[in-house]
């Protein structure tokens, strides 16, 4: 299984993580996200995350980096159904609002999917 899907559907870029993201495969997996925004210039950036099994610093830096990405082409930025175990890293790290998971149930629902 591939870490990174990536998909653009009218003006929508879409994002699907999973397995690890970790220091092993953050950078290649970084690189691969920001071009795609840069060669999309997409209005929405999605990231499903529903089948990572584990994130550490360096993935949450991925998920950062992909943030300030997409703000830069003045693309909104929104990460969806995180686990548990990823929504808390995100509660840790203090990102849950600035990923979108603030106005929803945790992102776990797949609304706007």
């Amino acid at each position: 299984m591939r870490p990174l899907v990536v998909s653009l559907d009218q003006g929508t870029l879409c994002l699907t993580l999973s397995g690890d993201i970790d220091f092993v495969n953050s950078a290649p997996i970084s690189q691969a996200i920001q071009e795609a925004v840069v060669q999309g210039r997409p209005a929405l950036v999605r990231v499903d995350v529903a089948e990572v099994s584990f994130l550490d610093s360096s993935g949450l830096g991925v998920l950062v980096a992909a943030l300030r990405a997409a703000t830069e082409c003045g693309a909104v930025f929104r990460v969806e159904r995180p686990n548990a175990n990823v929504y808390g890293q995100f509660e840790i790290a203090g990102l849950v609002e600035r990923f979108g998971l603030a106005d929803s149930d945790g992102g776990r629902s797949g609304a706007g999917r």
